[in-house]
């Protein structure tokens, strides 16, 4: 069974594998263990921190995408998510460029897969979304 929503809270408790997908691009999947711990693709980042905690000992980021969602009909060169990845400028040596023009390899880490320019190691070291007792 398919099961398609946005609340990634909901999908976890639903399912056993998690594609996430942007602009119709699957941009990472695994196992639903895999997807809610680093490494993540930006994206996936973003989706989780807009879950509400209900715990107020709980740290969670709140991370706000910038810029409109490019049309699904005309979509971007390279990767779909680079207008609005908080995590290009910073974790890639170009400075981003080469997510506008190329489509990004698949990261690997078991039956986890990342499809990013970013590398696992890279990817590896961004802190959970949320800490505390989840």
């Amino acid at each position: 069974m398919i099961f398609i929503a946005h609340d990634l809270s909901v999908i976890r408790f639903f399912s056993d594998d998690i594609a996430v997908m942007y602009l119709g691009q699957i941009v990472e999947v695994g196992p639903s263990s895999t997807i809610y711990d680093p490494p993540y693709h930006p994206y996936t980042e973003a989706l989780l921190s807009a879950v509400p905690i209900p715990d107020p000992e709980t740290e969670q980021k709140e991370i706000r995408l910038r810029g409109n969602v490019p049309s699904a009909l005309n979509p971007p060169d390279g990767c779909r998510f680079h207008s609005r990845c908080p995590r290009r400028k910073d974790m890639l040596p170009d400075g981003g460029r080469i997510c506008e023009t190329r489509l990004p390899p698949w990261r690997i880490k078991g039956p986890h897969r990342i499809f990013c320019h970013i590398s696992l190691g890279e990817l590896e070291k961004i802190a959970p979304v949320v800490h505390g007792n989840v």
